[in-house]
């Protein structure tokens, strides 16, 4: 005990309160200072954890007593939402324009009374679908390449002579038999419509030749409720719009999209 907290006139010790009182404070050093904080934070988090799981545990209760529904939105949650099978896949036996060491060469045809009203249809509507497909993955040989190879050569007579020249593995050929931005009897409407004939020439592995593997034909309407009137949209900024939507569903045969994905088209905006 120190001698200097005795009572000197009584020589007996003061009460345990007064040497609570004047006893030296303790002082945590600052390393058990950052381990009491440390441990709070980590109670406070396992806390809150303990505190989530009833209500993670009561949602996925409600999910399944819910029935398929609610199964379904368990699994559109977790991994996300189901995906469609492309017609392309489908009919090819899983054939697929995507890989590491494949490319593509797209090609459209249009015939010369179509390009009176639409000068460069063909090498628009190619760019269109070259670059939706671009944005899926999917190599493909660039647009102006190509065009400038089919501006220097119209010798040719085969499709597959096109996948030789680029040494491509698959040529889409898309074949426009009718191509209109006007509603029918209508100049004053804008309404995209198209009827062509998508085939895929797959290359054999020299690339020198090939044969086609798959056919699909197309009729597309853009908008589908109702033509629009061309005091509300330029006609440059409609042709865009349309073709885009067009690419978009051409497009679709060939990678796969989210379920539902494909309702909007059709609707102007």
């Amino acid at each position: 005990m120190n001698c200097s907290l005795l009572n000197v006139e009584t020589g007996s010790a003061p009460p345990l309160a007064t040497l609570k009182q004047n006893s030296p404070a303790r002082v945590a050093s600052p390393l058990f200072r950052r381990a009491d904080k440390a441990g709070g934070r980590v109670r406070s988090i396992f806390g809150m954890r303990l505190g989530l799981l009833p209500l993670a545990l009561a949602l996925v209760l409600a999910i399944v007593q819910s029935g398929c529904q609610g199964v379904m939105l368990l699994g559109y949650l977790i991994g996300g939402p189901p995906m469609t099978d492309p017609d392309f896949h489908h009919r090819t036996n899983k054939e697929s324009l995507a890989g590491k060491n494949k490319s593509t060469v797209v090609y459209c045809y249009a015939a010369k009374e179509l390009k009176w009203d639409n000068e460069a249809v063909d090498y628009e509507i190619a760019k269109h679908v070259a670059y939706r497909l671009m944005s899926k993955d999917i190599k493909v040989v660039d647009p102006d390449r190509v065009q400038a190879w089919l501006d220097k050569n119209d010798k040719w007579r085969k499709t597959a002579e096109i996948g030789k020249a680029f040494k491509a593995d698959y040529v889409v050929h898309i074949d426009v038999k009718d191509f209109s931005l006007f509603e029918a009897n209508a100049q004053n409407l804008y309404r995209g419509r198209a009827d062509i004939i998508i085939n895929v020439v797959k290359m054999d592995d020299d690339k020198k030749d090939g044969n086609v593997i798959y056919t699909n034909p197309l009729k597309s309407f853009f908008p589908l409720r109702a033509a629009v009137d061309s005091n509300q949209m330029s006609f440059a900024e409609f042709k865009k719009h349309y073709l885009s939507a067009l690419s978009d569903e051409i497009g679709k045969l060939f990678y796969s999209v989210a379920t539902g994905d494909d309702i909007p088209y059709g609707m102007m905006l």
